[in-house]
């Protein structure tokens, strides 16, 4: 499931790869720095939050526990996107992109996500970042919705974003856990400085 976000963060930030060359857009965020040296976010967070990930997933559920819920927090989140995303991002395509990438971050609002990533260019760095809505459809693919995008504090349009991030693009909101099941995320909500899931283990069609 980290792989799946991982990825759909990349996917939310990438539709608008090509406004990062407008460098005189370079304020940063207020919300990026205030993650900057979050004792919190540590290799250690990140590695255990895929082993508990792991564990969860893998999990035999009895008939009737099929639909169960998981919850990941931003610092969580954060230690896993610093330590591990390009690593992961890697292995999965030998498009040399990531390369373009520094930090990325996500920080929660009450109900709104937001992503941002720092692009590396000739010029120094530019933070690009979106407010962001996660969701499932009812053919079991991923959804977002970007409600604003932004370079650096500017405000830049959406438009671009939500022609590109289609369910056709974002792929099936499910893993595949390679004995015959998957788990199948039914939905995602943002609160609390938290990522919610509903999910449900069930046999594979």
């Amino acid at each position: 499931m980290l792989g799946l976000i991982g990825a759909m963060v990349l996917v939310a930030l990438a539709c608008i790869l090509t406004l990062w060359k407008l460098s005189a857009l370079n304020n940063t965020p207020s919300w990026w720095s205030k993650l900057e040296n979050n004792p919190r976010i540590t290799q250690q967070s990140g590695i255990e939050l895929e082993n508990q990930i792991t564990t969860a997933l893998t999990r035999l559920r009895p008939v009737g526990e099929e639909d169960w819920a998981a919850a990941i927090n931003q610092d969580q989140l954060n230690s896993w996107l610093a330590h591990r995303l390009h690593d992961t991002i890697r292995t999965m395509t030998s498009d040399t992109t990531i390369d373009q990438f520094g930090d990325i971050r996500i920080t929660i609002n009450h109900d709104e996500l937001i992503a941002g990533a720092q692009f590396i260019h000739a010029h120094g760095s530019t933070i690009v970042w979106a407010v962001i809505d996660l969701g499932t459809d009812d053919q079991g693919r991923f959804i977002i919705n970007t409600r604003r995008a932004y370079v650096g504090s500017t405000r830049v349009p959406t438009a671009y974003a939500r022609k590109y991030l289609t369910s056709d693009n974002l792929g099936k909101a499910s893993v595949d856990l390679g004995d015959g099941r998957e788990v199948r995320i039914r939905g995602i909500r943002a609160g609390d400085q938290r990522l919610e899931f509903a999910l449900r283990t069930q046999l594979r069609d």
